[in-house]
């Protein structure tokens, strides 16, 4: 399949008083076209740094020091802010965790839509505003006039949340970068948005890098995985053998620890500790205090991101000759 995005070696680090504090530490994937993948891991891995790092909205004191963005073959750590600004929005949106704080609260939710359609399609105010109201009306908002009309906080989480969807897919994006989507709505409004997202991920042949920490949000939407951890990359796979088969304690530690429809609460295991601070980071594995098979050599040196199988990596001392039947490591 034809890559849409790869990004290699990416570091990006924030550069304050008190020192240079690595976020997002040598981490390296690919998205192919109409694929949608995944980036897991607790608050503090890196995960939305990663994702700004590639839309290039980091704030200061935030700098990408090295690697590459390859956005069809362009490497966009490299563009000019102006080429950088017809990018977004454009061929590659975002849609934010929180819609209200992404939303201008005292401009109505039509002229922001058209502003995005006449910048980035040079469309008229007429034909703006008509393919407005039927982006609103595709991502299932009813009386899309009236919200056209409407300012932001006269509108539900979850119908703002579609006026971002809406907002970020009206110019036909190559590729939409989703950070947490669902955090702040209820169950049901969660299971309508994703629903959203999947068809119109479908129809327009967009690809998807999906930002949470929601494993039952990965599993509805994604075809690979990213497992991230103290801003590395410590497995990739499809999403299948995720669940059937997770490989890095990591990962099989946030599996334990989702909730599952047949089990009381009370049987949910958990990670224990937390995830390290960007600026005290242990020596060796990053994750060899909180695991629970940790070796010598893993408190020691840092394991490589080794390819497994033909579709899977992994960053783990377990697996340290690539391919190896390891299965009786799994079993802890």
């Amino acid at each position: 399949m034809t890559k849409l995005l790869e990004v290699n070696d990416l570091k990006t680090h924030f550069f304050t008083d008190n020192g240079i504090i690595p976020s997002v530490d040598g981490v390296s994937f690919s998205i192919n076209k109409g694929q949608t993948t995944a980036i897991v891991g607790e608050s503090g891995c890196g995960k939305s740094v990663t994702s700004y790092s590639i839309m290039r909205l980091l704030d200061s004191p935030g700098k990408i020091v090295s690697g590459q963005v390859l956005f069809e073959g362009q490497d966009l750590t490299k563009v000019k802010e102006k080429h950088m600004r017809s990018i977004r929005g454009n061929d590659i949106s975002m849609i934010f965790q929180d819609p209200l704080s992404s939303l201008n609260p005292v401009i109505k939710i039509g002229k922001q839509l058209s502003e995005t359609l006449i910048l980035h399609q040079g469309l008229s105010k007429g034909k703006a505003k008509l393919q407005s109201i039927q982006m609103l009306t595709k991502v299932g908002i009813p009386r899309a006039e009236q919200v056209y009309k409407s300012y932001p906080h006269e509108l539900s989480g979850g119908m703002r949340q579609r006026v971002m969807i809406a907002m970020s897919l009206s110019c036909n994006p190559k590729l939409l970068i989703a950070d947490e989507p669902t955090t702040a709505l209820d169950v049901t409004i969660q299971a309508q948005i994703l629903r959203l997202m999947k068809n119109l991920s479908s129809d327009f042949q967009t690809s998807i890098l999906l930002i949470t920490h929601d494993l039952g949000v990965v599993a509805e939407l994604a075809d690979r995985v990213i497992v991230m951890y103290a801003g590395q990359v410590v497995e990739e796979t499809d999403v299948y053998t995720l669940f059937s088969e997770p490989k890095h304690p990591y990962t099989k530690g946030l599996l334990s620890s989702t909730p599952k429809l047949n089990e009381d609460e009370e049987d949910l295991e958990s990670i224990q500790g937390n995830v390290p601070s960007p600026s005290n980071k242990p020596s060796g594995c990053y994750f060899h205090p909180r695991c629970p098979v940790a070796k010598d050599i893993c408190r020691k040196d840092m394991p490589a991101l080794k390819d497994f199988s033909n579709s899977s990596k992994v960053r783990c001392w377990l697996y340290e000759e690539a391919g190896e039947d390891m299965t009786h490591a799994g079993n802890y």
